[in-house]
């Protein structure tokens, strides 16, 4: 079971290493797109920063078409303001986390676009958090790609002792 402090947590962690690793940009890699059909590194930036934040709202709310689409909402954000956006989806997954009815989490559903149903609690970890962890994984294998030869695993997975 994991508890809404432990699940702030592990989301603010992933906020925190998502913005070490941005801080690890190689000179042009914001401009790294692996295929033609793919986000480059900053519209991969715009999107981890509001996107798991979005999952969270529409989640704890329940109702998934609660509010903006991500990439409207997100389109004009210029990258310098990656790691002030990411402290503050930290903060408002907080807030949103402990101001929700637990009971309200373990017990009520919410149905997914693609037709499944989960209890919001499950869904939280399912999508919102691993969305988040599954995206800074991407940015760390766009900034290798794109020349961050200095990154290493350590830099992707090991807790690291700036963060609270």
């Amino acid at each position: 079971m994991l508890s809404s402090e432990s699940f702030i947590k592990i989301f603010r962690q992933e906020c925190l290493v998502s913005v070490r690793l941005y801080r690890q940009m190689p000179p042009g890699g914001l401009d790294y797109r692996p295929t033609p059909g793919q986000r480059s590194t900053l519209e991969l930036l715009r999107y981890l920063s509001f996107g798991p934040y979005n999952a969270v709202r529409r989640i704890v709310i329940g109702e998934w078409n609660a509010g903006a689409a991500t990439n409207e909402v997100t389109k004009h954000w210029p990258p310098s303001d990656f790691p002030r956006r990411m402290e503050w989806q930290g903060d408002e997954v907080a807030r949103m986390i402990r101001a929700a009815n637990p009971l309200d989490l373990e017990t009520k559903t919410i149905t997914f676009p693609w037709g499944e149903t989960l209890l919001r609690s499950e869904g939280l970890v399912r999508y919102a958090l691993n969305w988040a962890a599954s995206y800074r994984m991407q940015l760390f294998l766009y900034l290798k790609a794109a020349g961050a030869k200095e990154l290493g695993t350590p830099d992707l997975w090991r807790p690291l002792p700036d963060m609270s």
